[in-house]
C-alpha cells in the first residue's frame, strides 16, 4: 500500500457501492390474518409506558433510554432450542444493512439503504407500504462508509427518515407519502452524507450528518414535528473566528483551538449516529466525532483541547443551547469518535441511586455520567487502550501516554484500539435482568506517522492527512508506507498488546467494572449489533451468516441459525396475537473490511438484504445459493497513455476511487478489472458526467478533470492487462501436455 490514502480507504472497503437498487420482493401473503393497519400511534405517554406493554419495540433501542433490552420471555433459555423461521422481506439491494425494526402495533417501521422505508405486518412480513427516497448520486463520494441507515423514528402518526443525501422525511404513517421534506446540509460542496436515524426530541425531530474523513464541518438541526420548520442548529466545532459565530457556545469552543487553525478543512466533530432524548429531565444527547483532519499537529498546530470533538452535548431541546458537555478525547487525533451508540438508564453506584448515560466509544473505555449534570462517574478499559493510561474522575481528563500515542512528535505509533474502534456503531444492550452491558467489541491496533510538509486540503475529498496502518500488516512490513516499517521490529511488539486482529461479544459489569464473559467471533470485523431478553438471552448475529443465542449469564452458546447472509444490524424483539418474534435485517457492509473478509458469508453467497423474522417452532431457513465461479477475465483493450500517464492515474484512483473499487473477487461492486470495451469507450461519460448515476456511481466533473480521467482508464486498463495475463500463464501452465507428433501425422 503507497500512502496514508489508500490505506485509509482500505479501511473503508464497503464504503459507497456501484450497484444497481432494484425494487424490493414481497413476502407470501398471510391467509390466517388480517393484516394491521399502519397508524403509527406514539406519544410521550406511550413511550414512557413502554415497560406496560412489554410486546412493543417503539424506539430504535425499543425504550427511550434505547437499551436494546426486551422484558419479553415467551422465547427463553428452556424452548430458545425451538427457535426457527417465520418470514422474510427480500428487498433487492445488496449493500449494508444497519437498522433496527421499530414495531408497533402489529406493524414493522424499518429502513435500508440510503434511507428507503418499509412499513411491513409484522406476523408476517406481508408489505404495506414503501418509500425510496430519490437520491442525489453525486452525495455518494460523502461517505467513509456505505450508503447505509440506521432507523427511522416513529411520532404521532409519522414516521422519521434522513436519507443518504441529506433530505430528511416525514412520511404519513399510513400510507408512506411524504408530509413534508427538507435538506439539512448547509454545504453540499463538502464532503457530507446522513446515515443515522433521526430523533424525537419533545416537540422537534434532530438529525445530524457524517463526513468528517472528508472536509465536513459538524452539526445537528432540530425541526418543527409537524411543519419541518427548522426551529435550530448547533455547530459541534467553530469556524474561522474571523467570522461571527453561529451561536454563544462556538465562542466558549474556539477558545480551545489555535486561531490559526487550518478551518477551510471543516474541522470534523460530525453527529453521525448516536443521538438519544430524556424525556423526564427533557435534555437531548448527542455524540460527536472525529476531528478533520485526522492530525492535529496538522489543523490546530498550536495544541488545545478541540471542543467539541470526541464528546456528548446535552442540549436543551426547546431552545438548542447547551447545558453541559463532557469531552471524552481532547485534541483527538486517532479518529476516536464519540458517536457510538448512547443509553439511558438508572444504576447504583456506591450506594445511590443515579440516571445516568452509558457509552462505550472506539477509544475503548467505558464512560458511566450522571446525565442531569454531566458529572463523570467512571471510566474504566473495557478493552485494550494504550492511547491513555487511565482517565482521571476530578478532572474528567484521560492521561494521554504521549510516548505511546502522540505520533505529531515525528515518530511512528502503534495505538489501541485502531480507527475500527474497541465498540463501533453496532449497538450494545443494557440487561436490567442482569445488570450487564453486552457490547461487541472489536481488537485492532493502528500505526500512525505524520507525513512531512504541510497539509493540503482537497475538496470534498479524504483529508485525514496523516500515514495509517494496521497492526496486523506488521507480519508483512513490505505493505507499509517506509514511515511505519519500524515498528514492525519484535523488541518493540513485546511491549505492546497483541497485535493478532479480533473480535469478541463482552458481557460488561458497568458497577464493578470488569468483564463477566466474552465470546470469540469469527474475525476482527464481525462484531453484530446485540439484544437482550427477559427470558435470559442474548442474540447477535455474525458476518459468517450465523444467528447466535447466548445465554446471559454465563454466555453458554443456546442456539445457532443459519441464515445464509452477513448480519452486522441489532436485533428486535416483539409480539403480535401472543407470539414472540424476533426480527434482524441481513446485509452486510458499512465501515470497514468486512466485505470481503474470507469469513464473510457474502464471499460464498452474495449479500442479497434481506429482513429476516423467527418465532418458535418455525421452519427452515431459507440459505441463499452459492455465488458462481467467476468468468474468466476478457483480453482487455490495448494500453493506452504513458507510463508516466498510468503512474497519475494510481494515485488519482488510490485517493478517489480505491475505497469502493477494490477490484477483488467476489465483492459487493463491480471489479473493474472485468470492464468490458462498451464500458471502456463510455468510460468518460460514466466517471466524469455521471451516466450511471442513477445506479449509484456518482460523477466527478466537480473535483476531477478530463485529463485526470483519461489517466484513472488508463490506470486500470494496466491493471487489467496484468491480471489477464497471469490469468493465462496459470491456464497455459494448468493445461495438460499436448500429444507428441508420431510419423505419419500430418
Amino acid at each position: 500500500m503507497s500512502n496514508s490514502k489508500r490505506l485509509l480507504a482500505s479501511a473503508a472497503l464497503a464504503a459507497v457501492f456501484a450497484l444497481v437498487l432494484v425494487g424490493c420482493k414481497k413476502a407470501p401473503d398471510s391467509a390466517q390474518a388480517v393484516a394491521p393497519v399502519p397508524t403509527g400511534k406514539l406519544d410521550r405517554a406511550r413511550l414512557l409506558a413502554v415497560d406496560s406493554e412489554p410486546g412493543a419495540w417503539l424506539t430504535s433501542g425499543r425504550d427511550f433510554g434505547k437499551t436494546h433490552y426486551s422484558p419479553l420471555e415467551l422465547i427463553n433459555q428452556q424452548n430458545v432450542g425451538k427457535l426457527g423461521f417465520a418470514w422474510q422481506y427480500e428487498t433487492g439491494t445488496a449493500r449494508g444493512m444497519e437498522a433496527t425494526p421499530v414495531v408497533i402495533d402489529g406493524v414493522m417501521y424499518v429502513s435500508g439503504v440510503v434511507g428507503r422505508v418499509y412499513a411491513l405486518d409484522a406476523a408476517t412480513g406481508k408489505l404495506l407500504w414503501k418509500f425510496e427516497p430519490q437520491v442525489d448520486a453525486k452525495v455518494n463520494r460523502g461517505a467513509c462508509c456505505d450508503m447505509v441507515n440506521r432507523g427511522v423514528a416513529v411520532w404521532n402518526g409519522k414516521v422519521y427518515v434522513a436519507a443518504f443525501d441529506g433530505i430528511l422525511y416525514a412520511l404519513n404513517a399510513g400510507d408512506g407519502k411524504i408530509a413534508w421534506q427538507v435538506q439539512t446540509i448547509d454545504d453540499k460542496q463538502r464532503g457530507y452524507s446522513v446515515t443515522g436515524a433521526p430523533q424525537i426530541a419533545g416537540k422537534v425531530v434532530v438529525i445530524g450528518n457524517g463526513g468528517a474523513e472528508f472536509d465536513a464541518r459538524g452539526y445537528v438541526t432540530a425541526y418543527d414535528l409537524e411543519t419541518g420548520k427548522q426551529a435550530w442548529r448547533f455547530y459541534t466545532v467553530p469556524g474561522d473566528p474571523k467570522k461571527p459565530f453561529e451561536h454563544p457556545e462556538l465562542e466558549q469552543a474556539a477558545k480551545t483551538w489555535d486561531p490559526d487553525s487550518r478551518w477551510e478543512f471543516g474541522m470534523g466533530g460530525t453527529a453521525w449516529d448516536s443521538m438519544v432524548y430524556d424525556p423526564e429531565l427533557n435534555l437531548l444527547y448527542v455524540g460527536t466525532g472525529n476531528a478533520a483532519p485526522w492530525n492535529r499537529s496538522k489543523r490546530s498546530p498550536k495544541g488545545g483541547d478541540n471542543l467539541f470533538l470526541s464528546s456528548i452535548l446535552a442540549v436543551n431541546p426547546d431552545t438548542g443551547r447547551l447545558v453541559w458537555h463532557y469531552q471524552e478525547v481532547p485534541g483527538e487525533q486517532w479518529d476516536y469518535t464519540a458517536t457510538q451508540h448512547i443509553m439511558l438508564s438508572t444504576l447504583t453506584l456506591n450506594g445511590v441511586e443515579r440516571k445516568v448515560l452509558m457509552q462505550a466509544p472506539k477509544n475503548g473505555f467505558f464512560y458511566i455520567l450522571d446525565r442531569k449534570t454531566g458529572e463523570l462517574l467512571s471510566a474504566e478499559k473495557y478493552a485494550a487502550a494504550n492511547w491513555a493510561t487511565h482517565v482521571d474522575l476530578k478532572t474528567g481528563r484521560p492521561a494521554e501516554d504521549k510516548a505511546a500515542a502522540d505520533y505529531g512528535d515525528g515518530k511512528p505509533k502503534l495505538v489501541f484500539p485502531s480507527p475500527i474502534g474497541a465498540h463501533n456503531w453496532n449497538p450494545m444492550s443494557y440487561s436490567t435482568k442482569t445488570g450487564l452491558v453486552y457490547i461487541p467489541t472489536a481488537h485492532v491496533g493502528a500505526l500512525y506517522a505524520n507525513p512531512p510538509g504541510r497539509a493540503e486540503w482537497l475538496p470534498g475529498r479524504m483529508n485525514t492527512n496523516v500515514q495509517v496502518g494496521f497492526s496486523f500488516q506488521l507480519g508483512q512490513p513490505a505493505s507499509l508506507p517506509p514511515a511505519l516499517r519500524p515498528l514492525a521490529d519484535p523488541k518493540f511488539l513485546k511491549t505492546m498488546p497483541d497485535v493478532t486482529p479480533s473480535a469478541a461479544l463482552k458481557a460488561w459489569d458497568p458497577v464493578n467494572h470488569k468483564v463477566v464473559w466474552s465470546v470469540p467471533n469469527s474475525s476482527f470485523m464481525d462484531h453484530g449489533g446485540v439484544l437482550s431478553t427477559g427470558g435470559g438471552l442474548v442474540v447477535q448475529g455474525g458476518l459468517d451468516g450465523k444467528l447466535r443465542v447466548f445465554a446471559d449469564s454465563d454466555g453458554k452458546l443456546l442456539k445457532e441459525i443459519d441464515v445464509g447472509t452477513a448480519m452486522i444490524a441489532a436485533p428486535s424483539t416483539y409480539t403480535v396475537n401472543g407470539v414472540q418474534y424476533l426480527a434482524i435485517l441481513a446485509g452486510s457492509g458499512g465501515g470497514g473490511w468486512s466485505s470481503w473478509l474470507p469469513q464473510n458469508i457474502a464471499s460464498k453467497k452474495g449479500n442479497a438484504n434481506r429482513i429476516l423474522a423467527f418465532r418458535l417452532d418455525g421452519g427452515a431457513t431459507p440459505v441463499p445459493a452459492d455465488l458462481p465461479p467467476p468468468a474468466p477475465i476478457s483480453e482487455p483493450p490495448a494500453q493506452v497513455g504513458t507510463a508516466a500517464d498510468i503512474a497519475a492515474g494510481g494515485g488519482t484512483f488510490t485517493a478517489n476511487c480505491s475505497g469502493c473499487h477494490t477490484n477483488a473477487w467476489p465483492a459487493p461492486i463491480p471489479d473493474l478489472r472485468r470492464t468490458s470495451a462498451a464500458t471502456h469507450a463510455a468510460f468518460k461519460e460514466i466517471v466524469l458526467r455521471g451516466a450511471l448515476q442513477a445506479r449509484g456511481m456518482p460523477r466527478f466533473d466537480d473535483v476531477l478533470s478530463e485529463k485526470q480521467i483519461e489517466q484513472v482508464q488508463a490506470y486500470i486498463i494496466s491493471l487489467a492487462r496484468q491480471a489477464y495475463a497471469e490469468q493465462q500463464k496459470g491456464a497455459a501452465a494448468a493445461a495438460p501436455a499436448a500429444p507428441a507428433m508420431k510419423e505419419g501425422h500430418l
